[in-house]
C-alpha cells in the first residue's frame, strides 16, 4: 500500500471510530455515509478540491490525529472563514497535546493565508476537547442547529 493510500485508510478508520464514539454517548445518533466505498469517494473528492486542507499528525506512519478545514468565501462579511468539519485524535493520544499541535498548525495555516476567522463544532459531550479549543482561544459564541434530511 501506498503511504497516501495507508493514510487515506487510517484517517477513514479513524472518523469512522469517532462516529461509533458520538454515537455512543449521543442521543441523536451520527448520520453516516451508505458504506466505505462511499466515504472513499467523498475522501478523493475532497483531496482534489483546493478550499478542502487536510491536516495530519502522525509518527512512524502510524495517524495520531486528523483534521480537515473548509475554506468558505463569506459574501456578507466579505472574508474567507476557515471551519473545522473534523478535529479528531486517536482515542489513546488524547490529553497528550495531539489536538493542540494540529489546532496551532492549522491556525498559522489561516493566518498565512488571509483565513481571518476559523469556527468548528464539537459535539456537548466531549468537555475535554472544549477545554482544549477554550485553551487556544475559542470562544464559544453561537449554537449549532442539525437538520437531518
Amino acid at each position: 500500500m501506498t503511504s497516501f493510500e495507508s493514510f487515506k485508510k487510517q484517517i477513514l478508520d479513524l472518523l469512522g471510530e469517532l462516529i461509533t464514539e458520538v454515537n455512543i454517548k449521543s442521543k441523536q445518533p451520527a448520520k453516516t455515509s451508505k458504506g466505505r466505498k462511499e466515504q472513499e469517494k467523498r475522501f478523493d473528492e475532497l483531496m482534489k478540491r483546493a478550499d478542502v486542507q487536510i491536516f495530519v499528525a502522525e509518527e512512524e506512519n502510524r495517524l495520531l490525529g486528523v483534521a480537515d478545514l473548509f475554506i468558505l468565501p463569506l459574501i456578507r462579511r466579505g472574508y474567507y472563514q476557515g471551519y473545522l468539519e473534523d478535529l479528531v485524535v486517536t482515542a489513546g493520544m488524547r490529553g497528550k497535546g495531539i489536538g493542540s499541535k494540529l489546532l496551532s498548525a492549522i491556525k498559522t495555516y489561516c493566518k498565512d493565508h488571509n483565513i481571518s476567522v476559523m469556527k468548528l463544532n464539537s459535539g456537548v459531550y466531549f468537555p475535554e476537547a472544549h477545554r482544549c479549543y477554550e485553551k487556544h482561544g475559542g470562544v464559544f459564541t453561537e449554537k449549532l442547529f442539525r437538520f437531518d434530511l
